[in-house]
């Protein structure tokens, strides 16, 4: 059996509460937590929030543990996602035994039941240690350029060649890790260039950070309810 863990900051900037906007007549969060509830491989569901208004708005149910309360200086925009995770396994060393551990943001939606089934049947099957979702970039680095004092560099090479002959590159996607609570420790990270990386579609992984990334993730969303 696996646990789950969700951060959930509250105080976010580009949509305002995003956690908790209205999404396909859910608030976020909960959306997504009904999802997981009816994955059979997960045993408890740990919200790990600093907002207690958060708290009284999620569903309640026996799997979801609202216990752990997240220390203000874990809780700031520049906040590490992994020192807060390593806080939460120090928190939960006497209370819980934690092996096998996934972790989901609210805010990538799209992520369907399936591909979360397959993910852990993937994990089980090759005996994982970590593993992260990713995906393969529209618009490759070749095409990227930044700028180094006058003047502007290209991220890949020096110019740009044929999009047939471009190599193909990935972004991780963080709507969902694994981790094993040893590999956590001794890395203090959820992931490692040794990580597995699980190819997904793009179009099931939207990561809303803005009020344009809301938009295109409630569209896909009714798209997919059409068909």
């Amino acid at each position: 059996m696996f646990d789950a863990v969700i951060p959930m900051r509250s105080g976010s900037k580009g949509v305002k509460n995003k956690n908790m906007v209205n999404f396909h007549g859910e608030k976020l969060a909960n959306y997504t937590l009904k999802k997981l509830l009816k994955i059979k491989e997960i045993n408890r569901i740990f919200i790990l929030t600093d907002s207690n208004v958060y708290k009284k708005k999620i569903i309640k149910n026996k799997k979801i543990n609202l216990e752990y309360i997240r220390p203000k200086n874990l809780s700031g925009d520049n906040a590490n996602i992994n020192n807060v995770f390593y806080n939460f396994l120090l928190w939960s060393k006497n209370k819980f035994k934690l092996n096998k551990i996934l972790f989901f943001q609210v805010t990538s939606p799209l992520i369907s039941i399936e591909e979360i089934n397959k993910t852990i049947l993937c994990i089980k099957r090759k005996k994982l240690t970590s593993l992260m979702h990713v995906s393969e970039m529209l618009e490759p680095p070749n095409e990227c350029i930044n700028k180094v004092g006058k003047n502007w560099k290209f991220l890949v090479g020096n110019h740009v060649t044929n999009r047939q002959n471009f190599k193909k590159f990935y972004f991780i996607t963080g709507s969902m890790y694994y981790f094993t609570k040893k590999f956590f420790l001794i890395n203090k990270k959820a992931y490692t260039p040794k990580s597995y990386a699980y190819k997904v579609d793009q179009i099931n992984f939207v990561d809303i950070d803005t009020k344009f990334d809301l938009e295109i993730a409630k569209r896909l969303k009714s798209m997919k309810l059409r068909n």
